[in-house]
């Protein structure tokens, strides 16, 4: 079954078997806006519009070609109607409303609308609406005749990325100041000869580097955020807008910030003079962070 998001029109191929049968909340993976699902009223639709095209098929064929009309939305050639069989307009809202747009003054121009607010375009009588199933206008299914803009992110600069950095950093200490005392008391008794203090020093670097590698690649692929950036509402996404994945959140936290650090720290320093706001490690695995 295809889930289709009615705010930027990603769609996404869903075995039937894992989708449950009661409404469910989804997250659109590309624009990270939600929205409600029901398996049960999309079968419905999608019966209901394969019925609709059968008898619209099955009707064209046996009218004579004398009697058929073209709708004007979709170009479907069929009997004359007032409700169009494939896409679902009123054929008579449709050409009075391109009827009063022919007529319109020039003088008064549509007013514009703000590009705060989420709005779709009707393919089928050209009316910009919110989001939803129906044209307001003319009755037309939206689900397939509606077109989005790109989502407009708003990038997160140097400064607010160190400042989360810092509260990751202190997250950290904590739990590694933790695991040193721990090991510290489980390993007294090493401290007897002369290798001992060495040996414990060497695996509680070890072990605070491995906890600090977790840390960030895990937060950053399961959903772009550690504990710092969820604090002041920054996420880290892809470019591509595919979710993040444990394989890229390596790619960026421990490879290229490595390489962003070799440098002198010039590769974080980027973020503060690059348009999109990317650090050389942003650039390496092809990231963004933005601002929620």
């Amino acid at each position: 079954m295809k889930i289709v998001c009615p705010h930027c029109n990603f769609s996404r191929e869903v075995p039937d078997g894992q989708i449950p049968d009661h409404p469910v909340k989804v997250t659109c993976p590309k624009c990270q806006q939600g929205f409600g699902f029901d398996k049960s009223v999309v079968m419905a639709v999608s019966a209901a519009t394969a019925g609709l095209a059968e008898a619209a098929a099955s009707t064209a064929t046996a009218a004579p070609a004398s009697e058929r009309t073209v709708c004007p939305a979709c170009g479907l050639e069929q009997p004359d109607f007032d409700f169009c069989a494939g896409c679902g307009v009123v054929n008579p809202k449709w050409s009075a409303r391109h009827k009063e747009a022919q007529n319109e003054s020039p003088a008064h121009p549509q007013p514009e609308r703000s590009a705060s607010f989420s709005r779709v375009i009707c393919h089928a009588c050209g009316t910009v609406q919110p989001p939803g199933n129906q044209c307001t206008s003319c009755g037309v299914t939206l689900v397939a005749t509606t077109s989005t803009a790109q989502p407009v992110h708003q990038f997160a600069g140097f400064w607010i990325r160190l400042v989360a950095y810092l509260i990751d950093t202190m997250i950290l200490g904590a739990v590694q100041f933790a695991i040193a005392l721990a090991l510290g008391l489980a390993g007294g008794a090493l401290t007897d000869n002369g290798n001992g203090e060495l040996t414990m020093a060497l695996i509680g670097g070890l072990c605070g580097m491995v906890v600090g590698v977790t840390y960030a690649v895990f937060f950053t692929g399961y959903n772009g955020q550690t504990p710092g950036k969820m604090a002041l509402r920054i996420q880290v996404i892809r470019t591509d807008g595919t979710p993040m994945n444990y394989g890229r959140a390596f790619l960026r936290e421990v490879i290229g910030k490595f390489v962003s650090g070799i440098i002198l720290g010039i590769g974080y320093l980027m973020a503060g003079f690059d348009r999109q706001k990317q650090g050389l490690h942003d650039k390496i695995a092809g990231t963004y962070v933005i601002k929620l």
